[in-house]
């Protein structure tokens, strides 16, 4: 949930042109992420799919959230680097957000929804 606030206060300051804050709150956010990814996903994920468990839509929901998730990261990291001028931007890095969010709204989705069918 807090990740969510934390994405859409991110575009409602890309869309005021508050590029800087834009940029603090997602890389916070990221690394929170990340944070998260290790902590808790990452154990429950490896419970998931664990061999022996019948394979199943439930899995691939488990494993589309998680490639998904490693795209934004890796998009994340591209960004950065083209901003601050290790790379040359290919594609160019407004697509490379664009991208980026709509991952991370699917992700989101399907996260919720793998909470929801785990917890409830």
């Amino acid at each position: 949930m807090i990740l969510a606030a934390a994405l859409a206060f991110a575009v409602f300051l890309a869309k005021e042109k508050n590029f800087r804050k834009h940029c603090l709150v997602l890389r916070l956010a990221v690394a929170a992420q990340i944070l998260a990814v290790l902590a808790l996903m990452s154990p429950a994920m490896v419970a998931i799919l664990e061999p022996g468990r019948p394979n199943g839509l439930f899995q691939a929901e488990v494993l589309l959230h998680h490639g998904l998730g490693l795209a934004v990261v890796l998009l994340w990291i591209y960004i950065n680097l083209v901003y601050l001028g290790r790379l040359q931007a290919r594609p160019a890095p407004r697509r490379a957000m664009q991208a980026a969010a709509g991952f991370w709204v699917a992700s989101l989705i399907l996260g919720f929804h793998i909470y929801l069918k785990l917890y409830y």
